[in-house]
């Protein structure tokens, strides 16, 4: 099944990330571009997670994931789960409680929206999935896209 594509005004809006690993920051880091207020939730923190932290890009919060995280601040338009499968299956369950969109990073039958390869020139943003099934080929396409941008722009 396709899913359809949502562009949301992000800026100003919380988002919840549970996890500090490669895969949080690599989205994190796609995120950092559309203003939204970043909050994470994780006992420890990869180099890169921490980079962003000390750069004051992201809020952190040492310690382990709890329901109150969804309520407990400014409610997130959406949660990405980027811990490990016992985490995010409980954070997946909460998400669906509260009625707030979530994305399990290692499993797509769990993901209410799934997070796209982007590209982002100024005010054009373009997003692309495979339905969860192919990341590498998204990858690889969005690689693509953006080399044709970047010709388009320079002719």
């Amino acid at each position: 099944m396709a899913y359809f594509p949502l562009f949301v005004n992000l800026e100003g809006k919380t988002v919840l990330v549970i996890g500090g690993g490669t895969v949080a920051a690599r989205r994190v880091n796609s995120l950092l571009e559309f203003d939204c207020e970043i909050h994470v939730v994780s006992p420890e923190l990869g180099e890169t997670m921490e980079q962003l932290w000390r750069q004051e890009k992201v809020g952190w919060t040492q310690g382990i994931y709890e329901k109150k995280y969804l309520t407990g601040r400014e409610r997130p338009v959406f949660v990405l789960a980027a811990a490990n499968e016992d985490v995010n299956f409980q954070v997946v369950k909460d998400c669906r409680e509260a009625g707030i969109p979530v994305n399990d990073s290692a499993k797509k039958e769990h993901c209410d929206f799934y997070f796209p390869g982007l590209i982002k020139d100024g005010d054009v943003v373009i997003g692309v999935t495979t339905g969860g099934s192919d990341h590498k080929l998204a990858a690889a396409l969005s690689a693509k896209i953006r080399e044709l941008i970047r010709k388009t722009l320079q002719a």
